[in-house]
């Protein structure tokens, strides 16, 4: 059989021929049994739609559980963090407050509070532990509080709790430094003044403001309550020290005014932080002291005595006199000192002695004699940045030293530097010295010859090593020794 003409005609009508029924775009059956279309017009079949959106929702819930919703933090418009609970991070800035409260003693109120925004945290984001939420706002977070604040010259220095806090703060400031004065010497101190114009004014502040009684003295008196201590090891100066802890010794100096000279000692204690007060403490003392008035002495000669002979007929006295002075301190160092009254209370005795004028007849040769037998270590003139007026001659301890020339002894004793010292006194003004010597072989008067044994080598005195400091001077002035061995 044929198959039949496609005939639109049949289309529009509906009908059919040869069995074959026709449908058309609205028509809801089919041969047979009659299947329902689709009742979205898609021209899809309905499964295919279910499926689509059961998974579509299913997507949403995968989307919804692994990437929830959560708060952001925001403080001052900056993004701390991300939280999936608002109220941990809002029982953490509870906790901040209170405790910032008991710190300073007073109610306490937050200065900028975070805010809370539901969001998304971005790819990588990671939440945020309320611990660490509790850390990044306690850094973050200011607190105001109403207290005492001392203020210098207008600016606001150091708040305290209580009015009554901020006055013992001040009394203990003069306290403190009528103490330190008191040890330093036999003052009365006067008055106690500040220069500088300090009010104790009610006011609300930061809390970092906010200090103990014993901060806030510390920050008067040294502009900072940081403390840093160095403990003086074995082989340190003051150079070494400020090196370290990139100061200068001047600065060091200033921190450690308890430091005289350059001597410091294994184990001392020095501050490392320069003080910069805020108040300049000044101090009026009384200071009363008694002075030695040193006696004169009054010189005869007498020409049956020799130069380096003398007799005593008074024994000299000092006097005393009662000194008042007044001494104005700036926290701590002197500024001023004058004498305000000045008492006798006891005059001095004038020593009086006779003094021999008796001329040493000439002596010498004129050809002197080497003191010592060994080498010359140091030359006459300068030497070290001063003047060295005789040489030095090396020698062991114990070698015998000579007499360079006759003559008669015009000295034997210790002389502070030189040691054991023995002069010779040759006439006509010239004179020899033997110094560092260790012993004696002559005394006062004693007339010698060139050559004689007068004393022996050592290292008395300032001296580095057995040795013989040799001097010639004519009349008093020093001559170069080597000048009479040519």
């Amino acid at each position: 059989m044929k198959p039949h003409p496609y005939n639109p005609d049949l289309h529009k009508t509906g009908k059919a021929t040869g069995g074959v029924t026709a449908y058309g775009a609205g028509s809801q059956t089919t041969r047979g049994k009659g299947r329902p279309s689709s009742k979205f017009g898609l021209g899809l079949p309905g499964h295919f739609l279910w499926t689509g959106l059961v998974l579509g929702i299913a997507l949403l819930l995968c989307y919804i559980y692994f990437f929830p919703p959560v708060w952001a933090v925001i403080l001052d418009g900056e993004v701390l963090g991300y939280v999936s609970q608002v109220e941990e991070v809002r029982k953490a800035v509870a906790l901040l407050a209170e405790s910032e409260a008991s710190r300073i003693g007073a109610q306490v109120a937050p200065e900028n509070s975070p805010s809370f925004v539901r969001t998304r945290p971005p790819q990588g984001a990671m939440l945020v532990t309320p611990e660490t939420m509790a850390e990044v706002l306690s850094e973050k977070m200011e607190f105001r509080a109403t207290g005492y604040v001392i203020r210098v010259d207008g600016q606001d220095v150091v708040a305290l709790p209580s009015e009554e806090d901020a006055r013992l703060v001040l009394s203990s400031l003069r306290e403190q430094y009528v103490q330190s004065i008191s040890g330093k010497s036999q003052a009365t101190v006067e008055e106690v003044l500040i220069k500088e114009n300090i009010e104790i004014v009610e006011k609300t502040v930061s809390t970092r403001m906010f200090r103990s009684k014993e901060d806030a003295l510390r920050i008067l008196v040294r502009g900072t309550d940081k403390i840093v201590t160095h403990i003086v090891q074995r082989g340190e100066c003051l150079w070494t020290i400020a090196q370290a802890n990139h100061m200068t010794v001047d600065d060091l100096r200033k921190a450690n005014p308890q430091v005289k000279g350059d001597i410091i000692h294994e184990g001392d204690s020095l501050n490392l932080v320069v003080p910069d007060p805020y108040v300049t403490i000044q101090s009026k003392e009384k200071v009363v002291f008694t002075v030695s008035i040193p006696y004169a002495t009054e010189v005869t000669y007498d020409d049956s005595l020799w130069p380096w002979q003398e007799r005593v007929l008074v024994e000299g006295k000092n006097g005393q006199k009662l000194v008042t002075q007044e001494v104005v301190r700036e926290n701590g160092q002197e500024v001023s000192r004058r004498t305000v009254d000045e008492r006798i209370l006891s005059y001095p005795v004038t020593r009086k002695v006779v003094r021999g004028s008796k001329q040493v007849p000439p002596m010498g040769s004129g050809q002197m004699a080497w003191p010592v037998k060994g080498r010359v270590t140091s030359y006459f003139g300068q030497r070290w940045g001063s003047f060295h007026s005789g040489i030095d001659i090396a020698a062991p301890a114990g070698t015998p030293v000579l007499a360079a020339d006759n003559g008669m002894v015009s000295y034997r004793g210790w002389n502070g530097g030189y040691g054991r010292l023995v002069l010779i006194d040759h006439g006509n003004g010239t004179v020899t010295a033997y110094a560092h010597l260790s012993g004696y072989e002559v005394s006062v008067g004693d007339r010698v010859e060139k050559g004689q044994v007068i004393g022996y080598v050592g290292s008395s005195g300032n001296s580095t090593g057995p040795h013989l400091h040799f001097e010639v001077r004519v009349n008093g002035v020093a001559k170069n020794p080597l000048d009479y061995y040519k």
